[in-house]
């Protein structure tokens, strides 16, 4: 969909070059949802893509993912570290049930930001104990759980001018059998995507 109240788009490729908020901005990551429907109040558009994050890196402390980082990137990534919880990733990302069009365009990041009840990505970065690193517009920085940001249907704790940078997944979770559970009336379709999106977790020690 076309943004006709869009009058400026910024491409930033650095934090310091991240222009000073203003009311009437969006950060802009995949844009599936942001241009999926009329955005009357946005006047200018925040590209965070062109900020060049790397999607995935492992370390001895788990795993980062960048909020810029697509569905695809995360379902296709090939890192030992991912071994026990690589199932329970890949159902995730099919838990969206979109094309492949979506799955390289649409990111973790704004998943969790769009905090719509049907958000695989929430489900399992809570699953996984993922704390998320935020940046403040004044070059400040916080962290937050995952399972803490969320506070309503489409409502979270981001406040005005912060970015999602990164989600960090310890490695003592990437090391614990999961669990996949779906609830729905309809095995396909919108009904199926949005309760298993809510139900997906993983078990701390055992399975249920």
């Amino acid at each position: 969909m076309d943004l006709n109240t869009i009058t400026a788009v910024e491409r930033p490729t650095s934090r310091k070059a991240l222009p000073a908020w203003r009311e009437g901005d969006a950060f802009l990551a995949g844009g599936t949802w942001l241009f999926s429907e009329p955005q009357d109040r946005l006047t200018r558009l925040i590209d965070l893509s062109t900020l060049g994050w790397q999607p995935l890196r492992a370390s001895d402390s788990g795993l980062e993912i960048a909020a810029t980082c697509t569905i695809a990137q995360l379902e296709n990534a090939a890192l030992p570290a991912l071994g026990p919880v690589k199932p329970l990733i890949e159902q995730c990302c099919n838990a969206f049930l979109a094309s492949f069009k979506i799955k390289n365009v649409a990111t973790v990041g704004g998943n969790i930001v769009m905090s719509l009840p049907a958000g695989p990505m929430i489900s399992l970065a809570c699953a996984l104990d993922g704390e998320l690193e935020i940046w403040g517009p004044n070059g400040g920085e916080r962290r937050m759980r995952v399972a803490d940001f969320v506070t309503g249907d489409h409502r979270n704790a981001l406040r005005p001018g912060e970015i999602v940078r990164a989600i960090h997944l310890p490695i003592t979770a990437l090391t614990r059998r999961t669990a996949f559970r779906q609830f729905s009336l309809q095995a396909h379709g919108v009904p199926a995507r949005c309760s298993s999106a809510r139900v997906t977790r993983a078990a701390r020690s055992r399975s249920p």
